[in-house]
């Protein structure tokens, strides 16, 4: 009897890591330093820049978005697992508790996309991947665009 507990439990622990292992599939990877170029549209406004993520050994990201002047908009933090978002240092413009939820939830819904085929999370907000490989993420309830192009690093 204890040898069948063992078996099922060890078969268990394997099928959780191979799906784990096919889980991590990201659309937008993250692992050492990355860096896109950033575009977010919101009813005529406009933010464009690069974002910059960090993950450290442990798999913790953190990520800056700096528009093109050197201002940061918002810098934050991203969980192991990518389902916890913290933003930080968010600028004044945007530093209203609905802002920050709103925009929380699209990068936590971005980050954690896997498919880009284009359907939609919790109804409101759609990934897609266009031809040039830029990830976009649409929240369609509050008419918010956001875009991320990995920039090539072959300038170092």
């Amino acid at each position: 009897m204890a040898v069948l507990i063992r078996r099922c439990l060890l078969l268990g622990s394997l099928l959780t890591v191979a799906l784990l292992a096919e889980a991590a599939d990201w659309l937008l990877p993250l692992s050492g330093r990355q860096q896109y170029a950033v575009q977010i549209n919101a009813r005529g406004a406009e933010l464009t820049g690069i974002c910059i993520i960090k993950t450290d050994s442990v798999g913790e990201s953190r990520g800056a978005i700096v528009n093109e002047f050197g201002i940061h908009a918002m810098d934050f933090t991203l969980s192991a697992d990518r389902r916890k978002v913290k933003l930080q240092n968010v600028m004044p413009q945007m530093d209203r508790w609905y802002i920050r939820r709103i925009v929380r939830g699209d990068l936590k819904a971005l980050f954690n996309e896997t498919r880009g085929t284009g359907c939609e999370v919790r109804g409101r907000r759609q990934v897609t991947v266009e031809e040039d490989g830029t990830v976009v993420l649409t929240n369609t309830k509050y008419k918010l665009r956001y875009s991320f192009k990995q920039i090539d690093d072959t300038e170092r």
